[in-house]
């Protein structure tokens, strides 16, 4: 059973879409991305309203070093994807949060999932 909270392994990522000139088919693939340990918690009321009227379904917060933000717009982890909805700051001006929604396009996901199969698995 995974926890919902916590600290966890994270991967903050980019993802650009790019066409086969062969075939046309459009793919996805992640163009940067960096791991990171950072603590998950629930977004909290006020940002989930918040996030709300500004169109963005937050279901979690997540704390990172400011200087290891690159402006990436996705965050994997627990096997799920993440867009980045909102940023706001954290107990420590060192920190930041990266409220963050459930982002459901199959295609980045799996384009991420299969970067973290390619670079972080242990053989």
């Amino acid at each position: 059973m995974t926890m919902l909270t916590g600290r966890k392994q994270v991967v903050l990522a980019d993802i650009e879409s790019t066409q086969s000139v062969s075939n046309g088919d459009r793919t996805k693939r992640v163009t940067r991305a960096k791991v990171l340990a950072a603590m998950v918690e629930l977004v909290g009321v006020n940002t989930a309203q918040l996030g709300q009227v500004q169109g963005f379904r937050l279901t979690n917060s997540v704390e990172i070093d400011r200087v290891q933000y690159g402006g990436e717009k996705y965050l994997y982890f627990d096997g799920t994807l993440y867009a980045v909805g909102t940023l706001g700051k954290a107990g420590s001006p060192a920190k930041m949060l990266l409220n963050v929604a459930v982002h459901n396009d199959a295609a980045a996901a799996q384009a991420v999932k299969e970067w973290v199969d390619a670079n972080l698995s242990y053989r």
